[in-house]
């Protein structure tokens, strides 16, 4: 059986430190199957600026997405996270995978793609923009 791929964006991995919410035990409970984290270059990169140059907040939750980067596998991508995302989700065939984001933006684009999105809902908990196959 193959491994479910979660693409994870910034605003993904930051969910923790910002709103008190554990992604790895949402992940499990929602997707209920084996799963890999990857996490694009650029995300690593929009994290670290965010960590050294953000709000208070955002350094502290950027660091904390950080941590958790780790349990996932680095992906290389271009300069752009939004635009690696897209390219991953598109590569690794939409029944492959899904992508974690709150970006608004990117959740349109990768829905007209018919990728599903994991966000973040009620600030407490994450949801499926659509079933899995």
């Amino acid at each position: 059986m193959r491994h479910l791929k979660v693409i994870a964006d910034t605003s993904f991995l930051m969910i923790p430190g910002t709103f008190g919410v554990d992604i790895i035990s949402e992940l499990n409970r929602l997707l209920e199957r084996r799963y890999k984290l990857l996490i694009p270059y650029p995300v690593i990169k929009e994290l670290e600026y965010l960590a050294k140059r953000g709000t208070p907040s955002e350094r502290s939750s950027a660091r904390l997405g950080m941590v958790l980067a780790e349990r996932g596998e680095i992906v290389p991508g271009g300069s752009d996270a939004d635009d690696t995302i897209l390219r991953l989700a598109r590569q690794g065939g939409c029944k492959d995978c899904v992508v974690g984001t709150n970006d608004k933006a990117l959740q349109k684009k990768l829905e007209r793609m018919n990728v599903a999105v994991v966000r973040l809902r009620h600030r407490s908990y994450l949801m499926l923009t659509r079933d899995l196959e």
